[in-house]
């Protein structure tokens, strides 16, 4: 199969992880492998096919160009990636990606989870502030658990052809959907509305750059679910690690390993 990876780096300061990421997919060995990095920067790291540098006004755009890039070369792939530099891409993900894809249901689409880990414990970078689990979502397909957890960026997505299509057909996927009220359109915001007995009007706001990943699964037509039968094939590393100590100015989040492990004996369990 022919996998298109298209991934963001701005500034020189995390090419050790883009080197990382890069080498990975290359020695994925079922899929025949293209790299294209969308760079404010010339760059030269083995195993990149193709360096678009790319000049705007406002950098916070500079993932986008990469939704645009898979776009354009929609009909040369069978499976698409975008990711940012530092987000390992490990070929599991993928092959559980096409597996789980031929028997979810068609407005269903699996994601992964991103962690942080230290050499010892695992932390959770998404799970944090009012993002938990909707522990009444768990749905069984071919005889494997999956749930949706509210916080839908992951920085990164996995695309088949067919999926990318049912985006394009849902959304412009060039470009940015633009924010609508926090109870028109987000799951979780209902269930506190309900919770609270009154509306939330403010946007819920993801920022421009992670709106890149996360306008595809809560605009594009598909539900997204997160295998939890098989949760460890199904984590995503973000390589430097920068939340479990606060690193440079990122906030300590409160996403250690025994709250997810509790989260997901629960949701098994039921």
């Amino acid at each position: 199969m022919k996998l298109l990876a298209v991934l963001v780096n701005y500034g020189d300061e995390q090419l050790s992880y883009l080197e990382q990421v890069v080498a990975a997919l290359k020695r994925f060995k079922k899929y025949e492998v293209t790299v294209i990095v969308q760079s404010n920067i010339p760059l030269e790291i083995e195993g990149v096919d193709i360096v678009n540098v790319v000049v705007l006004n406002n950098y916070q755009l500079l993932p986008l160009t990469c939704r645009k890039e898979i776009w354009k070369r929609k009909d040369e792939y069978d499976v698409f990636i975008y990711g940012e530099n530092d987000h390992l891409f490990l070929e599991k993900h993928v092959d559980k990606h096409i597996e789980y894809s031929s028997f979810l249901p068609e407005n269903r689409i699996p994601g992964l989870i991103q962690y942080e880990n230290d050499g010892g414990d695992f932390y959770y970078v998404g799970y944090h502030s009012h993002f938990d689990w909707d522990y009444d979502s768990v749905e069984i397909h071919n005889g494997k658990k999956f749930a949706y957890f509210s916080n839908t960026h992951q920085a990164t997505f996995i695309l088949t052809k067919k999926q990318l299509e049912k985006v394009g057909n849902t959304i412009n996927f060039e470009k940015l959907i633009r924010y609508k009220p926090f109870y028109l359109y987000n799951n979780f915001a209902n269930s506190i509305r309900k919770k609270f007995k009154k509306p939330i009007v403010e946007p819920f706001r993801y920022s421009l750059k992670c709106k890149v990943n996360t306008d595809v699964y809560d605009f594009g037509g598909m539900k997204k679910v997160i295998c939890i039968s098989e949760f460890e094939d199904n984590r995503i590393h973000h390589l430097p690690n920068l939340y479990i100590e606060g690193l440079k100015g990122r906030r300590k989040l409160n996403s250690d390993e025994d709250r997810m492990r509790f989260a997901l004996q629960k949701m098994l369990k039921n």
